[in-house]
């Protein structure tokens, strides 16, 4: 009978573990990303928190402090964490043909995926009682098969959102409720134009996460985090 129970569990640790499988997703199965943040702040945490759950799904993650950040030759990814300083990398990535997952809106500028000024181009929203966006471009596969409307990312009411501008050539998934001008997701396929005829050498997405929100995802919150990156990774 013991010996019974033992084959049962391992039958379900097993099936578990197979489901697991299933549900990653295989294009991030040994990815390299470079996660620029600003590893000193006190917000540090919640980008550890990105690099666990990065390397949770598979990918190796270097993260790095936003002061001199390195080049992204031999990666797969550059994510820019939203405590990163926008003065210290500047321009660092603009360039690049490697993807660009952003969490920054100081950093839209310089990577030419919004205009020049402050609080027109880019900027941060305070909120008083809200917790939702508006979803508006299903079925695009960086909404991860979330319907257009109302969705809740986090698990209460947050004050502080980013937002940028979006161009014409922008992908938009989700902007603030009533300010459509202000997306909090949006993304650039290379190749297309960015602002002032910048042609973009690789796949773009900026998510407005404040620097604590990471955390403060919900499963459905998680769900577009990482359809984000998968997208930026080639995904279609």
């Amino acid at each position: 009978m013991q010996m019974r129970r033992i084959a049962a569990v391992a039958a379900l640790m097993l099936g578990a573990g197979a489901m697991r499988a299933q549900q990653a997703n295989p294009v991030f199965a040994g990815k390299k990303v470079l996660l620029v943040a600003a590893t000193s702040s006190p917000t540090a945490a919640v980008d550890a928190s990105i690099k666990k759950h990065f390397e949770s799904l598979g990918m190796t993650v270097n993260m790095v402090s936003d002061v001199n950040p390195p080049a992204a030759d031999g990666y797969d990814l550059v994510f820019l964490a939203s405590d990163v300083k926008a003065k210290t990398v500047t321009n660092s990535y603009r360039t690049t043909t490697v993807p660009i997952f952003t969490l920054k809106p100081w950093l839209l500028d310089f990577l030419g995926m919004t205009g020049y000024e402050p609080q027109k181009d880019y900027g941060e929203d305070e909120k008083e009682e809200q917790s939702f966006l508006w979803l508006v471009n299903a079925p695009n596969p960086i909404q991860a098969g979330f319907p257009n409307g109302m969705f809740m990312p986090i698990k209460h009411a947050i004050r502080i959102y980013n937002w940028g501008r979006p161009l014409p050539s922008a992908q938009v998934i989700a902007f603030l409720p009533g300010e459509p001008e202000k997306g909090f997701l949006f993304a650039y396929e290379k190749g297309v134009y960015g602002d002032h005829d910048f042609v973009m050498p690789s796949r773009r997405v900026f998510f407005g996460l404040a620097p604590d929100q990471f955390d403060l995802l919900i499963p459905d919150g998680m769900k577009l985090f990482d359809s984000c990156a998968a997208w930026a990774l080639g995904g279609k």
